[in-house]
Parts: C-alpha cells; structure tokens; sequence
C-alpha cells in the first residue's frame, strides 16, 4: 500500500508554521522545563502534524520548546489535503495519546539515529492490547494516510506508537520510524511518556454552544433499532427502573426534569402514574428541529401544577447532568430540582460514572467511526466527542464526586448502585439558597438558548410560582 500522499519533510521551518486556535492541551511550566530538557536529549522523534493549509494540527507543545532551546526546524507530516475541523482535533488527540498504549509490537529496524520507512511486511504483532485505540486511529489513516510514525530500537521492537504500527500491518502501509539504540530506549520512553500538560476545551466554546446537546441528548432513554423505528421503543434506564419506580404509586406526583423524548413519562403515564416531564430540547419527531410549541407546553403544564397542588414528591434527574456544558448550568440545574422537590420530597438522580467508563474503554470493546469512545478528560472530568455532526462534552463522575456535588444542595445523599455505568443517588431535605440565585437558575433552565440566539420567553409565569413555593417550603423546614 502506498503512503497515500502524505508528505514527510524532516527539516520544516518553524517560522512557516500557523498554530491552530483551539489546541486542547494546556502545559505547566514544569512540564515545558520537562519537555524542553527531552527534546534538547533526544531531538524530535515523533513529527508535528500539518494540516494541508500549513496549519499545525498536532505537536503545538512540542515547536514551543524546540523555539525555547533555539531550534529553527522541526520534523513534520504534512496531510494531502485540507481536513475539516473535527478531524484537526481528533489528529490532535490521539497524536498526543499515541505513544500511552502498550501493544507488543516488532519491525524491522532502520539505521540509529535517523528516520527511515519500514515496510509492512516487516512487521509483527506479538500481543494486541487496546482494540479501540487502534479503531480510532485506523478511521484516520483510512481517510487521511499515513500521518504518524513510530519509535523502534535496534532490536526491533516498536517502543512508541505500537498501536499505530499494528493499524499499519492491518491497513498494508508503511511506517515512519526513528530507530534508537536499545540502550537508550528506556530513558527516550520515560521521557517522552508521562504527564505532559491536561486538556483544556475551552478553546472549542464556539463550537459546541449550549444547544448542541440537544442534537443527541433527547435520544438517551431510546434503543435505535427496528423496533424503536417501529415506535415499539423499548424502556430502559437505571435510574427508572432501579430508584424510581420502587418509590412510587399512582398517586405520586412526579416530574422528569431533561426528559429527552419523554418515553418514559407517557409510558408511565399510559399505566395510570402522574408524571409530567420536560425537555427544554424536545425535537419533533424524526427531525432535529426543535418542538418549541411542545416545550412551552410542557413549561405551563408544570406551572399550572405547581400552583394547584405545590412542590413535586419526586423529581426525577437521569442522565442530565452529565450533558451540562458547564459548571453554571450544572449548578442551575441542581438548583432547579433542588426548588421543585417538596419539603419531604425526593430527588433521584443518575449521572455518567467515571470509573465504569474508564473500565470500558481498557475492555477492548468495539467502536464506531463518529463516536469513539475513547476518553481525554479535562480537569473536571469533561470529554468532548463528536457526536452526530456536532461536539458534545460529555461530564463524568465517581461516586464519591456526586455525592460531594449533591450535599450542596440536599441535606441527604444516599448513593445506589454505584458500581454500574451510571452512578445514581436519591436526595431529600433541599437545602435553601437565595432568592436572586434561585431565580437566576430558573431563567435558565426553564428559558435556554437555542440557534440563532432564540430563546421563547414564556418562562415568567413558573418563574415567579416556584420563588413563591420555595420561600414557604424554607420557612416550613426552618419552622
């Protein structure tokens, strides 16, 4: 297999680079020490990537240091063709993540100390650790060539990028190698691995706006197959099933806050249960489109019912949280099932769990080319994914993270189940806020941004019931 046109120059001016805007990776000054004192050791031994307009897609960290120590070129991968957006990033990733994986790897060498193509034939895979990782990249490399590279010593085994080098035997292409002496290949590793800097996606804010949640997010309670087609969707969900529907009868008054379709809502009310649900991102059926009827609907529904019969018994928080864009609307949120929760009320909520995602992702589970399952958190545990089109970040917690979330806002934090892929908790004893800061959070929450910078108005009428209720049910719990 030919390298499919990607261009390798080993001497590309630094002066003739253009950094991309958005680079997800954020270094401490330690680490730029670090990885000044690697590269002024080893040279570069793993090309920056650029996009075919000279933008650089992947290696921003690594031309700052080689700057900082004086060097005027840098080794680089030059795609064939202009890549979109999404991609840019995804070289970013995973070229960053590469060299972590721990495949078992053979090739044959080329000469120490320089870079050389090894052919495909050459090379063996003893022991193949991490079948998604390889996926990702293999989606890559399929549609853009050969644009990484891999670290072998002189006894022929891949010490860096293995998982690049297995795609390479699967896809029949060669490889871009640096051989170093075997002697060396333990410092070169140790230094070339490690903690080098923590993503940071506030460079994507413009693109992944609040609304993109809403293109995959109303979707979480359905199974996508012929029957869901059929509209003979089947019910699933942890924190339904597993906390919801113990508690309840029918004469329980329940609201599901972020209900996506509202499956379960009109399934449960079709058996005789009081349950009203909203969805501030309710689309029409088939379409992305926003159903904003619908959802002004579903807003004087739940205003009608809280000025005849008060606060909720239960309010219902699945799979909401971990879609929030950011820490405000994750508090605001928080703050709203907080206000809609009765005095003895119950708040049972399920979000990602972190742990079990982690585990998932060393399962050697499959994945698809849009949605890869692969995680590069954050330092608030947030992944972004390209999802359906659009970026969506995805927000994860432990066990021990929700609870410490959730005893802000409820007195009472009783953790189940933690052990499954949603970490689920019930809450009661709703803790009082100020009012300002609970009528910031229902404005929100009940008037959210949509595309071109709509928003219904239609939220004053709830807004002003529930600051009413919650000041009573404060002084009842105080009283």
């Amino acid at each position: 297999m030919t390298r499919l046109d990607v261009r390798f120059d080993p001497v590309y001016p630094l002066a003739k680079l253009r950094p991309a805007d958005y680079n997800p990776r954020r270094l401490s000054p330690e680490s730029f020490i670090r990885l000044q004192g690697s590269l002024s050791r080893h040279g570069v031994v793993k090309p920056v990537i650029l996009n075919a307009d000279g933008t650089l897609v992947a290696g921003h960290q690594r031309t700052k240091g080689l700057k900082a120590i004086g060097q005027e070129t840098t080794p680089a991968m030059i795609l064939p063709q202009k890549v979109r957006l999404q991609d840019e990033i995804k070289f970013n990733l995973l070229h960053n993540r590469v060299e972590t994986e721990s495949s078992l790897v053979y090739a044959e060498p080329g000469p120490i100390g320089q870079w050389c193509w090894i052919p495909w034939q050459s090379i063996q895979v003893a022991e193949s650790k991490n079948v998604p990782f390889q996926q990702a990249i293999a989606f890559m490399t399929a549609a853009h060539g050969a644009w990484g590279s891999v670290v072998i010593d002189d006894q022929g085994r891949v010490v860096l990028n293995a998982e690049y080098a297995a795609v390479a035997k699967t896809q029949r292409f060669d490889v871009l190698a640096w051989t170093c002496a075997s002697s060396d290949a333990g410092e070169l590793v140790q230094d070339l691995t490690g903690e080098y800097g923590v993503y940071d996606w506030t460079g994507l804010e413009e693109q992944a706006p609040v609304w993109n949640q809403h293109i995959v997010q109303p979707n979480r309670l359905r199974e996508h197959s012929s029957k869901a087609k059929a509209d003979q969707v089947r019910y699933k969900s942890e924190v339904w099933e597993r906390l919801v529907r113990p508690r309840i009868t029918t004469s329980t008054r329940i609201v599901d806050f972020g209900a996506g379709h509202g499956d379960y809502a009109r399934h449960l009310r079709a058996e005789g249960y009081k349950v009203q649900d909203y969805e501030p991102y309710r689309t029409l059926k088939g379409k992305y489109s926003l159903d904003i009827r619908t959802i002004v609907g579903q807003i004087r529904g739940i205003e009608r019912e809280l000025r005849a019969r008060g606060l909720y018994e239960v309010v219902v928080l699945d799979s909401v949280i971990n879609a929030t864009t950011s820490l405000d609307y994750q508090h605001w949120v928080l703050l709203t099932v907080n206000a809609l929760c009765a005095a003895d009320g119950q708040v049972c909520i399920g979000t990602r769990n972190l742990d079990r995602e982690l585990a998932y992702e060393n399962s050697g589970h499959s994945i698809s080319r849009d949605s890869t399952r692969l995680n590069f958190l954050d330092s608030e545990n947030v992944d972004m994914r390209f999802v359906k089109g659009k970026w969506q970040r995805i927000r994860f917690h432990t066990p021990e993270s929700l609870r410490g979330l959730l005893l802000r806002y409820f007195e009472d934090v009783q953790l189940s189940d933690a052990s499954r892929a949603t970490v689920k908790a019930v809450c009661h004893n709703p803790r009082a806020f100020a009012a300002e800061e609970y009528e910031e959070a229902f404005r929100n929450e009940f008037n959210m941004p949509y595309p071109n910078e709509y928003r219904h108005n239609k939220h004053e009428g709830i807004v002003g019931i529930l600051v009413e209720l919650i000041k009573d049910r404060n002084s009842e719990m105080e009283g």
